[in-house]
């Protein structure tokens, strides 16, 4: 489906305070998100899905059909994983090297240095480890938009052919949001070890964590990503931002955008 420059925006106030505790004021009011987000992605077909983190949080769209689009995840779809990888015991923590059959000790990289550099090769070793029924399995479990497990298993997440996974925004903030509350059907230490391998800036009162990726065909449309959550106080907002274009789309310029959709929204602080 064709992108056109829309913004489905969803943030939804947290769950009710707890009594003797103050409500907080809500960030970013609702009659700014439009402005705002017009400014950020101006010239680029992009979609930004934001919720509160707090289970039941309903997402409002302006266009909720175009921005449920499911596209390639890209380098996106280190989080799930990385979670499956921990979980399965791949590798017993995000500081233990893997290293491929005949790869010598020292060559091997750990899943906390693949996720930030990032190291290709380290996740197609997993999924080939774990075989596609095994991972198409473990990806339905964790309800990761529509998992899809092409041939070769190894470049299925990069939007290269029809096949492979997809996902949405609105249900890549869906995924996030569990994760960031542990309710996943993995262990606990998995999604905790997960969430702390996902690089972030530190802000007043908080941290923005983020990650990014592009990916598609050689010669046809790029999806770049930026997703991740800002923890300010006691507020977290899991936000997804996707752009789709030609070879200028790249993860880093949605989240140079997302960043100066979620300052323009307050909730972060203006960077000077």
């Amino acid at each position: 489906m064709a992108y056109r420059s829309t913004l489905i925006i969803a943030l939804a106030l947290a769950s009710a305070p707890l009594a003797g505790q103050a409500q907080e004021a809500p960030q970013g009011p609702a009659s700014d998100f439009a402005a705002a987000y017009a400014r950020a992605f101006a010239g680029v077909d992009a979609c930004v899905t934001l919720r509160d983190v707090a289970p039941g949080a309903e997402p409002r769209t302006s266009d909720a059909q175009v921005c449920a689009d499911r596209l390639p995840p890209c380098a996106t779809f280190d989080v799930p994983v990385t979670v499956i990888a921990l979980d399965r015991g791949l590798a017993p923590d995000a500081n233990t090297p893997i290293r491929r059959e005949g790869m010598p000790p020292e060559q091997g990289v750990t899943l906390k240095d693949a996720f930030r550099t990032p190291v290709p090769w380290v996740y197609e070793e997993i999924a080939r480890r774990i075989g596609p029924d095994a991972f198409g399995r473990s990806l339905s479990a964790l309800r990761y938009g529509a998992p899809d497990v092409a041939t070769p298993i190894e470049r299925m997440a990069l939007g290269e052919s029809p096949g492979g996974p997809r996902i949405s925004p609105v249900e890549q903030v869906d995924f996030l949001a569990r994760l960031k509350r542990g309710e996943l059907p993995t262990s606990a230490e998995s999604q905790a070890r997960t969430v702390e391998v996902i690089p972030y800036d530190s802000i007043p009162d908080g941290l923005v964590a983020w990650k990014t990726g592009a990916c598609g065909p050689a010669d046809g449309a790029k999806t770049a990503w930026a997703v991740g959550w800002v923890d300010r106080g006691r507020r977290t907002t899991v936000f997804a931002a996707v752009e789709k274009g030609g070879d200028d789309v790249t993860g880093l310029d949605a989240k140079r955008r997302m960043r100066a959709l979620l300052e323009d929204l307050a909730l972060t602080p203006k960077t000077e």
